[in-house]
């Protein structure tokens, strides 16, 4: 089945970020500069706060032009500080990870999430478990996001982009048509300044007036990649897995409790559902792990965590529920705060792709 795909995509990140760092620049323009270094103005605004924004200062402007905007306003013009957004980035994406069957990070402050699983199909579930996770993100790395959640990767993204800031948007199946007629061609993601002047000139205006058009017609002036891209967006049909990029470091799987408890075997009895779905993912995707953690979340949104190195690499899922049982004893005996979430995680993944196991046998 399509979806439920989220896409979240942290709120303006780098001028967000040097808020969090120095909450006294929050109520006054931010602005974060990559500078050349040729003069003191020289370079482009990489992003800014929305109260520069409202001043017409945007990514991708001169920094002299945004100092011309701001020119009578108190406002901090600030250097890219990579090494920590990057960290920031880490974090949020680490959170969302637990929340997800598979996870895409895309860029610096956007990620695609599948929920197939996670939310059983429901896109009720999914709606649910990103406020979680919006909740989560905001309490434990200080950060907002919005998200979008639709049946594939392009509508969660335009979907996500129409609830900034810090909002959550569903497109429920059956309602994408109507999402979309309105809107004007440009906003599909991908189509440029150039491209949406030429469908304008083609008297294309709203995606709605895309989808009635024919798909050679499309295809004749843009060619096939292009023109197909824009006629299956049109109509919400342009579909994409979500796909790790590069290998996967670690795979985990989070659950909220149905009630914040510290009971070892109220706990277990659903940490266990969660480790079987992990197990289940780690064989379909070929992976054997060699470490394993147990995270928990507690009642005051702290996270724990209790890991394992094991002597070899494996798939078996009896070993995964050992050492997993093992883990939340050790977590719950140094643990003062109820739990509110439990998860677990493998790491140190290895191929195990034409290996044999002795299940096989």
């Amino acid at each position: 089945m399509s979806g439920p795909v989220a896409c979240l995509d942290i709120d303006y990140f780098y001028a967000q970020a040097e808020e969090l760092r120095n909450p006294g620049v929050r109520d006054k323009p931010v602005v974060v500069c990559v500078y050349s270094g040729r003069t003191p103005d020289s370079g482009v605004v990489a992003t800014s706060n929305y109260v520069a924004r409202r001043y017409g200062v945007r990514s991708g402007i001169p920094i002299r032009r945004a100092k011309e905007l701001l020119r009578n306003v108190e406002a901090a013009f600030l250097p890219v500080d990579m090494p920590y957004y990057s960290e920031l980035s880490r974090q949020v994406f680490e959170i969302a990870g637990e929340y997800a069957d598979v996870i895409e990070v895309a860029s610096i402050d956007e990620a695609f999430l599948s929920l197939v699983e996670a939310a059983a199909g429901s896109f009720e579930n999914a709606a649910n478990l990103m406020a979680s996770l919006k909740k989560e993100i905001r309490e434990r790395t200080g950060l907002t996001c919005s998200i979008g959640i639709a049946k594939n990767k392009l509508l969660a993204k335009m979907a996500a982009d129409d609830s900034k800031p810090d909002g959550l948007l569903v497109i429920r199946p059956g309602t994408e048509e109507q999402y979309l007629k309105p809107k004007p061609v440009e906003d599909i993601p991908y189509i440029g300044a150039k491209t949406a002047k030429r469908l304008r000139e083609m008297g294309i205006e709203t995606i709605g007036d895309l989808a009635n058009t024919p798909s050679d017609r499309l295809i004749k002036v843009f060619g096939f990649s292009v023109g197909r891209f824009i006629y299956l967006a049109s109509r919400g049909e342009y579909s994409e897995k979500v796909t790790p990029r590069g290998e996967a470091k670690q795979l985990s799987r989070m659950v909220t409790l149905k009630r914040q408890t510290m009971d070892e075997a109220e706990i277990w009895e659903q940490l266990a559902r969660a480790v079987r779905e992990l197990h289940r993912r780690v064989v379909e995707l070929g992976y054997g792990f060699r470490g394993v953690s147990v995270i928990g979340v507690t009642r005051g949104m702290k996270p724990v965590t209790k890991s394992m190195a094991l002597p070899h690499h494996t798939q078996e899922i009896a070993e995964l529920e050992n050492v997993s049982r093992q883990l939340l004893r050790s977590l719950l005996s140094g643990l003062e705060d109820e739990l509110r979430r439990i998860g677990v995680r493998v790491y140190e993944l290895s191929s195990e792709k034409g290996q044999s196991r002795l299940t096989d046998f």
